[in-house]
């Protein structure tokens, strides 16, 4: 009787020693995520538009006047071409005997001023390709999208955030105690107002911590122009706000 209790006491026992490694090693694995308060942001584009829009218009005025010069001074080495083909039959004609000297010293000032203002027209030009190449670098610069700003500050929560240097890639800060932020964008003189809602997620990253990731973007108010999304239900990762001024 005794050794019978023995063996039900000694299952009793691994039973009990097997359900507390199976309680362990689950309570092990939930411990394993590690709950992470993130607070993530989503890109977002700034095209000064204004300016580009002024500089395209001096591109469109040197283009207009690059033309001009290519015009002229095309006309103008044709025209010496053929001053050079008249003073060449001239001395030809000095040298069997003709008295010609008087056409070709006329015709040698006139290929000679008219050289003078190939050179000032070309000297011109070069000026005008060399401030044309300023302009289209400038142009290229607002196109992909450099800029300093200042400061985001979300109205909201009443956080703030400076930045110092200019750059091609923004990121705006999202809530994670909010569904949707309100924030002034400080650019040079002026402040931008930005309201965007998206909504909350929670998920475990591949090192199986809880990240909150944001999705389902949407621009419900702001004083920028055309304001748009790369992508209406992406997460926040995979979207990016396009916004001109």
């Amino acid at each position: 009787m005794a050794n019978t209790n023995f063996f039900k006491n000694g299952r009793a026992l691994r039973l009990l020693v097997l359900y507390t490694g199976v309680f362990a090693a689950i309570w092990a694995c939930e411990e394993e995520v590690e709950p992470t308060v993130s607070d993530p942001s989503v890109s977002i584009f700034f095209l000064n538009k204004t300016k580009l829009d002024e500089v395209n218009l001096e591109l469109e005025a040197l283009d207009e006047e690059l033309v001009g010069y290519d015009t002229t001074i095309e006309n103008l080495e044709d025209d010496a071409d053929i001053l050079v083909d008249r003073l060449i039959d001239v001395l030809d004609s000095i040298a069997e005997g003709w008295d010609k000297s008087g056409d070709s010293t006329v015709i040698a000032n006139n290929l000679e001023e008219l050289n003078e203002n190939l050179e000032i027209l070309e000297y011109e030009d070069s000026v005008a390709k060399a401030t044309r190449s300023i302009w289209a670098d400038t142009a290229s610069t607002i196109s992909s999208g450099s800029l300093k700003i200042s400061s985001i500050q979300n109205l909201k929560n009443g956080q703030a955030i400076a930045y110092e240097d200019s750059s091609t890639s923004w990121k705006l800060p999202l809530d994670m105690q909010a569904d949707d932020i309100d924030v002034d964008i400080a650019i040079s003189d002026a402040i931008y107002n930005l309201k965007l809602t998206y909504v909350r997620s929670t998920t475990a990253n591949e090192k199986n911590k809880v990240v909150i990731k944001t999705s389902n973007f949407k621009i419900t108010s702001t004083d920028f122009n055309n304001p748009s999304l790369s992508c209406d239900d992406c997460d926040n990762t995979k979207t990016t706000i396009y916004v001109e001024f």
